[in-house]
């Protein structure tokens, strides 16, 4: 029974087996090893398949309370005013006529370090994901150059340490770096 168990053991992990140079080294533990590093490939592997639904889940469901009231209804009145650029005292000036507003965004939207008591030391990294997302997107055309800035304010603002803030920038260059930055090139603009 043994052998045949190890026969099928062998002939599964074939393609594996077939790149070692020295097939000497394959015996029981050999293949015991070989199975053992490819369920830890699976479970990482299903562990990150539920990371990614619950990051599409949460793109699915983003601020979905500024469509429904009363954040809807307070967003159309505040809308009224220009939009001010984040960080400055215009901004936070803002913030506060609209206090309601904000509180109630906040505590129904876990993406916020406002959210929580313990502000962003109480947020995962699928809270992060969207936190970045959403700082991003600020604008409409925001420059790689002023979501930096923004990281580096919301830094001050909520007290995170230099290490989460470099995560934050390097998530943002690694996978975002041309946010309002990309141009594509025409026929027309192309050079010989």
């Amino acid at each position: 029974m043994r052998e045949k168990l190890y026969e099928k053991m062998m002939s599964d992990n074939k393609h594996i087996i077939d790149i070692l140079e020295d097939k000497s080294t394959i015996d029981k533990q050999a293949i015991k090893t070989i199975n053992n590093i490819i369920k830890h490939r699976n479970s990482v592997k299903n562990k990150l398949k539920f990371l990614s639904e619950e990051i599409k889940k949460r793109g699915e469901e983003h601020d979905l309370s500024k469509l429904q009231q009363p954040e809807l209804g307070w967003l159309i009145q505040m809308d009224k005013e220009p939009r001010c650029e984040y960080g400055t005292p215009e901004y936070f000036e803002k913030m506060k006529r609209w206090q309601k507003f904000f509180i109630h965004h906040y505590t129904n939207n876990r993406h916020h370090p406002n959210h929580f008591k313990f502000g962003i030391y109480d947020m995962t990294l699928v809270d992060l994901c969207e936190y970045i997302t959403d700082i991003i997107s600020y604008y409409d055309e925001m420059h790689v150059g002023d979501a930096l800035k923004t990281i580096e304010s919301q830094k001050e603002r909520f007290g995170f340490d230099e290490q989460l803030s470099q995560i934050l920038k390097n998530t943002l260059l690694e996978y975002f770096s041309w946010v309002g930055d990309y141009e594509p090139v025409s026929e027309s603009n192309k050079q010989n």
